[in-house]
């Protein structure tokens, strides 16, 4: 099996959900298993490092997801590097308790056997990266696909390089150029109306003693407010606390990350509840993302083969 990774690390993460999954289910029929993914980078970039661990580094995985990583027997080092909340909180945006779950985390446990884990991003592409090198993935970087033939199938990139599979997955995002190809088709993904504001401060850069325990003993936090909506969570164990802020997208058309301002930002947030904005003081520069979703597509239609 190859791989040849582009940089968005959600598709690095499709990619090698896929084959292992596929490796599990289906080993004894692949021979050969290629990921398309449009390489952005002008010189080889290992996309497990220097690009995930600055994008949207906290994920939530829910006990579905927890129980699939567990059979695909990765490493343990994943779980010791993650954060299993023990309550869950939903707050007004003024910090009243809408709602509370105090035993959140074991109430997951327990009623779907396997954990609800906040994990960071790029902890859980090298264990997924690990893993599937393990079973013999070979993973070639800094390399653009310029053409896919669907009929072989086989991809080659724009250094000549040629390789034929039994299967391409194509793992290459929203903005799918192959998924475009396919269909014969333009299918752009569409704004949802939204930005994000994406913040992770890690424990060394906060002293107050009450911020602090939040980070420290990981709980899950949300905010709802006019416009707008936030949720806070801890990461790697408790060394890092992960917050994202949800508000009306004003990114110009085209445009899917801009430098964010500091000062803009708090002043969005600055009548919500004080232990968030004594989060967000703590902020010293800010990016903010346009969201967007794929619309639904066109399933082809399958004809019968008859031999």
């Amino acid at each position: 099996m190859q791989a040849s990774p582009g940089l968005h690390p959600l598709s690095l993460l499709h990619f090698l959900a896929i084959v292992l999954q596929l490796w599990n289910r289906r080993r004894s029929y692949l021979r050969y298993v290629i990921s398309w993914t449009v390489c952005l980078a002008k010189r080889p970039t290992s996309p497990l490092i220097s690009y995930a661990l600055k994008v949207g580094a906290g994920l939530q995985v829910t006990p579905n997801a927890t129980r699939i990583l567990r059979t695909w027997n990765v490493s343990e080092n994943l779980w010791r590097s993650g954060a299993e909340p023990s309550s869950l909180s939903v707050h007004r945006y003024t910090g009243k308790l809408l709602a509370h779950d105090e035993v959140f985390g074991q109430r997951m446990r327990d009623d779907y056997g396997h954990p609800f884990v906040d994990l960071h991003r790029v902890d859980l592409q090298l264990a997924l990266y690990e893993r599937a090198k393990g079973l013999g993935v070979k993973f070639v970087l800094g390399q653009r696909v310029e053409h896919v033939d669907f009929d072989g199938p086989s991809i080659q990139t724009g250094s000549g390089l040629i390789l034929n599979a039994d299967l391409i997955v194509a793992a290459d995002g929203l903005w799918s150029r192959c998924r475009s190809d396919y269909t014969q088709s333009q299918q752009l993904p569409r704004p949802t109306g939204d930005l994000a504001y994406r913040v992770v401060l890690r424990l060394d850069q906060i002293d107050d003693p009450e911020l602090r325990a939040w980070v420290e003993n990981p709980t899950v936090h949300f905010w709802i407010g006019p416009g707008a909506h936030a949720v806070g969570y801890s990461l790697r164990g408790g060394q890092m606390y992960n917050i994202v802020l949800l508000v009306p997208d004003d990114i110009p058309d085209g445009v899917g990350k801009q430098a964010g301002s500091v000062t803009e930002m708090r002043a969005l947030f600055k009548d919500w509840d004080p232990i968030l904005t004594k989060f967000l003081d703590l902020v010293e520069d800010v990016d903010k993302w346009k969201l967007m979703h794929s619309q639904c597509h066109p399933i082809p239609s399958l004809q019968p083969v008859i031999e």
